[in-house]
Formats: structure tokens, sequence, C-alpha cells
């Protein structure tokens, strides 16, 4: 769990810079949460605890993100990690860490797997590509089960799906109308099940190990990026 605000940390010197990557005013030793405490590479430190479950994700930071940078916001500030694909300047927005858990999903959030709510609790409220808010863990106020309106799945196909669309909840856009969801059983207990669904295959969600598929999809997504000079 994330300490309370009260108990934020002071980081070393950070790059103050806005989403497009522009400098803003210089900032040194800016409260930051306990997981965003800068390695010696600038990476935020709670990545580390995902090295197991996301290693394409740590591998494409490690060699390919060449500046992490604070952006001030009125409630809370956020980070940018800036990298190039083809010289081009390209970016991914980490919002700040949930307080604890949400409440619209509180009631299912320990059926939800660990290495997700560690994410959502230590690192980022959504951790996105720019500016398609797409390619990444998705903020939980986007999150939403199949059921909504903005799927558009009808009864007919809701009737030929393996499981109750209600109960699959989207977490992860992959920017091409496909999402990585979760199948969260009625029981409360029961751990949740990665599934993607497929927009084309509306009625046919592929079951997948989650974490390993969310560290697939970004993974293939940022294949194309620069990698540092050494």
């Amino acid at each position: 769990m994330p300490s309370p605000p009260d108990q934020r940390c002071a980081s070393a010197a950070w790059n103050v810079q806005g989403l497009d990557g522009e400098p803003l005013a210089s900032r040194a030793d800016a409260a930051v949460p306990p997981g965003w405490q800068p390695l010696p590479n600038g990476l935020p430190r709670a990545w580390l605890d995902l090295a197991n479950e996301a290693p394409r994700i740590l591998a494409f930071l490690s060699s390919a993100v060449h500046r992490v940078s604070l952006v001030p916001g009125g409630a809370a500030d956020s980070l940018t990690y800036a990298y190039t694909v083809n010289g081009d300047p390209c970016f991914y927005h980490g919002r700040p860490p949930l307080a604890g858990p949400p409440p619209r999903f509180a009631a299912l959030w320990p059926q939800l797997p660990e290495a997700l709510r560690r994410f959502y609790l230590d690192l980022h409220d959504g951790w996105t590509f720019v500016p398609a808010n797409s390619m990444g863990p998705l903020p939980v106020a986007d999150w939403a089960f199949l059921s909504d309106d903005r799927f558009d799945i009808d009864a007919d196909t809701a009737r030929r799906m393996p499981v109750d669309p209600a109960r699959l909840l989207a977490v992860f856009h992959n920017g091409a109308g496909d999402y990585l969801c979760l199948h969260v059983a009625e029981d409360g207990v029961t751990p949740a099940s990665g599934m993607i669904w497929w927009h084309e295959q509306p009625a046919e969600p592929e079951a997948v190990d989650f974490m390993a598929t969310l560290d697939a999809w970004v993974g293939l997504f940022v294949d194309e990026a620069d990698r540092r000079q050494p």
C-alpha cells in the first residue's frame, strides 16, 4: 500500500516537463510517492517489483527510455517517460498511484492479480502512450465492463459469449479496438482470469495469462523504440 500523502518523500532533483516534452520551470526535491523514488538510472523504484511479471516492459524502460520527468498537476503530479522511434519523440504518461482500492471496484479488488494491484497502488493509476491513452494499463476511471454501451455488444452476441460480459472488466486498450480484460467471478473469491476481447470476434473472447499478455502487448508496441547509446 502507498504511504499517506503526509508521508510522501522528497526525490532527488527531477526533470520537470509537460506532456509534450517541453521543459517547464526547474523543480528539485519534489514530493513524490515512495514508489517513485528514482533508481540510479532514473526509473521509479517500484518498477523493480514487477521485474518478474513484466520483463519486456522493464527491458524497454532500461534500454530505451532516456528521461523520466515530473509533470506538475493541479491535484497531483505525474510522470512522463520519454523515448524515440526513428528519432521521433514519444511518451508514456504515468499518473499518480491510487491512495487505496478504488471505491467503485472495492468489492472485486482482492480478486485482481496481485501484481496489477501493486502497480496501481505503488506506481501508477494508469500508464499509457500519449496521446492515445492506450497500450498500457488504463486509469481506473477508464475501466469498464463489456456490458457498457461503449462496447456495443448486442443481446445475441452476449448470449453466444462463453462468459457474461457484465463480468469482463476491460483494463487495457490496444488502440485498435481490442481490450485485455479480467473475468471477475461473482463469488468474490475466485481469482480473476485474463481474457482478450477482439472487436472483430466479439462473441469469442480468448482466455490468456493476464500479466504475460499485458507485458507482451506493451513489448510488441515498443519493439521499434530506439535503444539508448551506451
